[in-house]
């Protein structure tokens, strides 16, 4: 480790596993740079979650969804070949934590809030109905509880998102579902609207 000027420089070798080539660019690999990152006292224990769910997320492309850039499997074995290193136990924390499927930030960043409040972890990209074809999803929900939950982030202010989005909060609706929509205002209050709502379909609504 060197220091200089209040900067802090960790050197751990590299191995052949750990390199990549994107567009000409020699890179570390996602697994290997999201171990580097843990290692930062300074990032939130969440912000490397939402690392983590975009690198195993499987994005949408014409016909269907990919493969991410890696799995949870892979992140695993990752940090269990690492050895000893800074942030190593919290690399472990993160990927426990991670999940396939979240589609933004966002919506990382509501499941850990419902599970920070004692709540039952959600799913995530929930089919309303797997048997019928044109049942929409919802990005996060409890399917016991016919809750659907959506974070509306900037491409919903389109025309053909806001049509999409009628469709599927009326075939939830006209199915018995809670459709909640999140906003950013929602995140700026720590999603507390949600968390009660959830908590009222499971205990009951509080006196």
């Amino acid at each position: 480790m060197r220091s200089a000027g209040g900067v802090r420089s960790h050197r751990h070798p590299l191995l052949p596993s750990e390199r990549v080539r994107f567009r000409r660019l020699n890179l570390t690999s996602p697994a290997r740079t999201l171990i580097d990152l843990a290692a930062d006292e300074r990032l939130a224990f969440v912000d490397l979650v939402v690392v983590s769910d975009a690198i195993v997320n499987r994005p949408y492309r014409p016909g269907g969804r990919i493969d991410g850039l890696d799995t949870p499997a892979g992140l695993a074995a990752a940090v269990a070949s690492a050895g000893r290193r800074p942030g190593i136990r919290r690399a472990r924390h993160v990927i426990d934590q991670t999940r396939v499927g979240a589609d933004s930030p966002q919506e990382t960043r509501v499941r850990l809030a419902l599970v920070d409040a004692g709540l039952p972890e959600p799913e995530l990209q929930v089919k309303g109905d797997p048997a019928e074809r044109w049942s929409p999803e919802a990005d996060l929900a409890y399917r016991d509880l016919k809750i659907a939950i959506q974070y509306d982030g900037k491409h919903h202010r389109s025309r053909e998102q806001q049509a999409a989005d009628a469709y599927r909060d009326e075939w939830f609706q006209r199915h018995g579902w809670l459709v909640v929509r999140l906003t950013w205002a929602d995140q700026a209050q720590g999603f507390a609207r949600l968390i009660r709502l959830v908590r009222e379909r499971l205990t009951g609504p509080s006196a």
